[in-house]
């Protein structure tokens, strides 16, 4: 997945369900993979800058991350809700959906408004964008997997979150974003 910024921007603006113009603060744009290999972080991240209203974004970073829960939770959603595993509707945008804030020990980027998603209920171990689609906040956050190393395997790292595998990279995403708000923006890849 290699995109120009104008590639990337040009998708969000022509196809993001929820896209209303460019508004000030930090975009995290992330591009789900067309195939889905199951706990396998193969999703990528880029984050952009806008610093007024109306002004397009700039690039600043790329990140590696997953859009999709692991295993643990497309088998064991009833852990979490009966209903099923939460899948986050790509395509789609919502401005300024996550704050800075704990997530379990440390902090991340927790979720602050409703993001479109669907259950998956299946346990197929793919992901499905299929069914009723739902709309509040279930703590999708946006965090890190291990502190320490670079993680290979999602499996319970997620179960509907956006997470990075790289700890050196969460760090830098960290620094940069600080107390400010984050918009997400899931595209499917193109």
């Amino acid at each position: 997945m290699k995109y120009t910024d104008d590639q990337l921007l040009d998708r969000v603006e022509s196809t993001a369900q929820g896209f209303v113009g460019w508004k000030r603060g930090v975009y995290l744009i992330a591009v789900r993979a067309k195939v889905n290999v199951p706990d396998a972080f193969d999703d990528k991240g880029y984050v952009f800058e806008s610093k007024t209203d109306g002004q397009r974004p700039e690039f600043q970073m790329v990140l590696s991350l997953t859009t999709h829960t692991g295993t643990y939770g497309l088998k064991k959603f009833k852990d979490y809700n009966p209903k099923g595993c939460a899948v986050l509707k790509a395509d789609t945008i919502v401005y300024n959906s996550h704050l800075p804030g704990p997530h379990k020990t440390y902090q991340a980027y927790r979720q602050a408004k409703g993001f479109p998603y669907y259950r998956d209920c299946n346990r197929d171990l793919v992901p499905d964008e299929t069914g009723p689609e739902y709309n509040d906040v279930i703590l999708a956050n946006i965090h890190r997997a291990s502190a320490s190393k670079t993680s290979s395997v999602i499996y319970n790292w997620s179960v509907a979150c956006i997470v990075l595998n790289n700890p050196q990279q969460f760090k830098a995403f960290s620094a940069y974003v600080g107390k400010r708000p984050v918009s997400l923006c899931i595209l499917k890849e193109f």
